[in-house]
C-alpha cells in the first residue's frame, strides 16, 4: 500500500464519517406526529412559545401547542400529550419586529417652524429616495422600495 493510497482511504473515511454526522444532525431537528412534548424539545430545543389551544379535533378540551420562532414551525399537540399536527409558520424576524416598533412610535410633538418645512420639502426628500433606489436597482444592486418616513413622524 502506498502513500496515496492510504491518504485517499484516509479522506475517505472521514467523509464517510462527515456526512453519517449530518444526516444523524438533520434528522433530530425534524418534528413528527406522534411526538411528545419532551422529545419535541429534545429536537427543537425549549420553544419560544407555549400555550393552550381549543382542540384540532373539536373534543371541546385544550391541548398544548408549542411554537419556535426561529424554526418558523407550530407543534399542536392532541389529548394523549402526543404531536397531531407541525406547521411551518411566517413569523417576523426580530428584525421586521423591530422595524414595526419603529413605525409604531410616539409621533414628535409639533414644532411650529420644523413641522411646516417638513411637509414643504417631503416631496422633494421622496423624490431623492426613489431616484436613489432607482438608481441602486439600475446598477445591478438591491431592488426594492424605498423606506420613506412620513413628515408627520
Amino acid at each position: 500500500m502506498t502513500f496515496r493510497t492510504a491518504l485517499v482511504r484516509l479522506a475517505l473515511s472521514i467523509l464517510t464519517v462527515a456526512l453519517a454526522a449530518c444526516s444523524a444532525q438533520s434528522s433530530n431537528a425534524d418534528l413528527h406526529a406522534g411526538m411528545t412534548p419532551n422529545e419535541a424539545v429534545q429536537a427543537m430545543g425549549e420553544p419560544d412559545l407555549k400555550d393552550n389551544v381549543s382542540d384540532p379535533a373539536h373534543s371541546g378540551a385544550e391541548v398544548l401547542r408549542y411554537t419556535w420562532v426561529d424554526a418558523g414551525k407550530t407543534a399542536i399537540f392532541n389529548s394523549d400529550n402526543k404531536i397531531e399536527t407541525v406547521q411551518n409558520v411566517n413569523l417576523a424576524t426580530k428584525q421586521e419586529a423591530q422595524q414595526v416598533s419603529e413605525q409604531t412610535k410616539m409621533a414628535q410633538p409639533f414644532d411650529p417652524i420644523e413641522t411646516p418645512l417638513n411637509y414643504l420639502f417631503f416631496p422633494v426628500k421622496a423624490g431623492f429616495n426613489y431616484l436613489g433606489a432607482g438608481l441602486n436597482c439600475v446598477a445591478g444592486s438591491d431592488c426594492r422600495k424605498p423606506q420613506i418616513s412620513l413628515p408627520s413622524g
